[in-house]
């Protein structure tokens, strides 16, 4: 038994199956024609055409998350510690991780709406300085 396991894994034959398919090739439809590395015009145009990224709010959002999250967790930690049954006991250490959880677990959520709005041009910067 023990040399029919063996024959089975060490044969080349098993290994076949785990060989590397080639690649698929791009569309002809979808590249540009074939250019030079020193084509003036290739250097010019962008690397992505389809995606036009514009700046968003997505800091300010993640800073207001982590402000409201701060907050949120230092009074849940002050509740937990007026729960607590030991009136010697500090509280410290259950405010500080309260905070920093609820900074960390809203900050994300708020990047991520803040990253919903775009950016759009100031008006000091529309007008023409004189």
């Amino acid at each position: 038994m023990l040399l029919l396991v063996l024959g089975l894994t060490l044969h080349p034959a098993a290994g076949v199956a785990q060989a590397r398919s080639p690649h698929a090739a791009a569309s002809v439809f979808f590249s540009a024609a074939a250019r030079g590395p020193l084509h003036p015009a290739g250097l010019a145009e962008p690397r992505d055409s389809v995606r036009n990224i514009q700046p968003t709010y997505w800091k300010e959002g993640a800073l207001v998350g982590g402000g409201v999250g701060a907050v949120g967790g230092l009074l849940l930690g002050l509740a937990v510690c007026g729960l607590s049954e030991d009136p010697n006991s500090s509280c410290t250490g259950t405010t500080i991780a309260g905070a920093l959880g609820g900074a960390l677990l809203l900050a994300i959520p708020g990047a991520l709406i803040g990253g919903q709005f775009h950016k759009g041009k100031s008006a000091s910067s529309s007008q023409p300085r004189e």
